[in-house]
């Protein structure tokens, strides 16, 4: 899925997050530029706080997947380590899948 920055729109729908993968946010942080870089986060940040207010619970998990992903793997700021751990426990406190225990085990060993 091509992702964009929609200020008018800053979150992605419970359909969309379903549509999201990690390739597509590699593939978002390689074409963009640092701002927009750091807006996809906060997309997926409002994105989170709307899916969890609307009770949509594994569109959430997977945001905050998504989420713990997008900051572990490509952005990388200070303290990814920890963000992203908090990230996919929430995700795994939300919807047990076998995907995200599996990242939360790598994420758990760390840099």
């Amino acid at each position: 899925m091509k992702i964009s920055i929609d200020f008018g729109h800053p979150y992605f729908d419970e359909k969309d997050i379903f549509k999201l993968t990690p390739d597509d946010l590699n593939d978002f942080y390689g074409d963009e530029d640092a701002v927009n870089r750091l807006n996809l986060f906060f997309v997926l940040e409002a994105s989170l706080h709307m899916l969890q207010s609307e009770n949509s619970l594994k569109a959430a998990a997977r945001c905050a997947f998504l989420m713990a992903y997008y900051l572990y793997i490509a952005l990388t700021p200070p303290a990814s380590w920890e963000l992203a751990k908090y990230y996919i426990n929430r995700a795994v406190e939300l919807d047990e899948t076998p995907e995200y225990n599996q990242w939360k085990k790598l994420i758990d060993e760390g840099n």
